[in-house]
């Protein structure tokens, strides 16, 4: 049996206190306050997804910035604690190959892959690494040396592009544009060079996101849908942020990304296993919980 539950902070410490404001994306922090809505439980047993209360809620008095979690367990959370008021009911979606669903998910995109001399595979932001193989094909292009930061190779690409009028890089970043679906209508504008490498660099970060929910679909059951009308995929990719984990080192941290489109069941039992125990890492930091509704 599974939950799905609504979370919110008690009225009277919104009133009397700052707490929302303390632990409002602070993923650590909230992961362990919610943890003590299973008292009995060592491991946790729980997905969760934070969202802002008056965005979710619509206009009503008392409701602004604060935040609200989703929550999806295997066992049924405490009714009420002292920083806690929870709604919950049970959890059963009932699937079948071909039904369609809208979605929206937070996670954490990232790719395994071992380097040169390496025994170990190392984890890789995905949107970080697209745009640095894009920076690193037009910097070994242009004769220049690939280190430094990706500002500094912008830098160094846009110096030496514009001087050398090299017609690779222009090439290379129109290519980037036209094989997204999303940004191809881009590349038939004339642009700045600055800002044709930034949009080349948005078009590449998209598809790889693109390619990274795909492979998941396979994995879990359920392939992306094509609108009827233009036949573009009905998928989107925004909200990029790093959340910094000062705890546990000076860069430690991760990335989240916000996926919302429209898929189809193809194996109804994997999804279901993806909808109660998430997708991607960084489950205990309120990525992978799949939000659904059919449509």
């Amino acid at each position: 049996m599974m939950y799905f539950s609504r979370v919110r902070l008690k009225s009277d410490i919104l009133r009397s206190s700052n707490l929302h404001r303390l632990i409002q994306s602070n993923s650590y922090s909230v992961h362990q306050l919610l943890w003590d809505l299973f008292p009995d439980e060592k491991k946790r047993t729980f997905i969760f997804r934070e969202e802002i209360a008056g965005e979710q809620l619509g206009y009503r008095p008392g409701i602004k910035s604060e935040p609200i979690y989703y929550l999806v367990s295997s066992k049924k959370p405490m009714g009420e604690t002292t920083l806690f008021d929870v709604d919950h009911k049970k959890y059963s979606p009932r699937l079948m190959v071909g039904d369609r669903l809208a979605f929206k998910l937070r996670a954490n995109p990232i790719v395994a892959r071992k380097s040169s001399g390496e025994k170990k595979s190392r984890r890789h932001d995905i949107v970080m690494d697209a745009q640095r193989n894009l920076l690193l094909k037009l910097a070994n292009g242009l004769g220049l040396s690939s280190k430094g930061s990706k500002s500094t190779l912008k830098q160094k690409i846009i110096g030496a592009w514009r001087s050398s009028k090299n017609e690779m890089v222009e090439k290379e970043l129109i290519k980037s544009l036209s094989e997204n679906e999303r940004f191809a209508h881009l590349s038939e504008k004339q642009w700045e060079p600055d800002k044709l490498l930034n949009w080349a660099l948005k078009a590449c970060a998209d598809k790889a996101l693109e390619k990274w929910l795909t492979d998941r679909g396979v994995i879990n059951g359920f392939r992306l849908v094509r609108s009827e009308k233009d036949q573009r995929l009905k998928f989107q990719a925004e909200g990029y942020r790093w959340h910094s984990l000062p705890t546990k080192g000076k860069t430690a941290g991760f990335s989240a990304v916000d996926f919302e489109g429209c898929l189809e069941v193809r194996k109804p039992e994997r999804l279901l296993y993806a909808l109660s125990n998430g997708i991607g890492p960084a489950k205990g930091f309120g990525c992978g919980l799949m939000l659904v509704r059919r449509v």
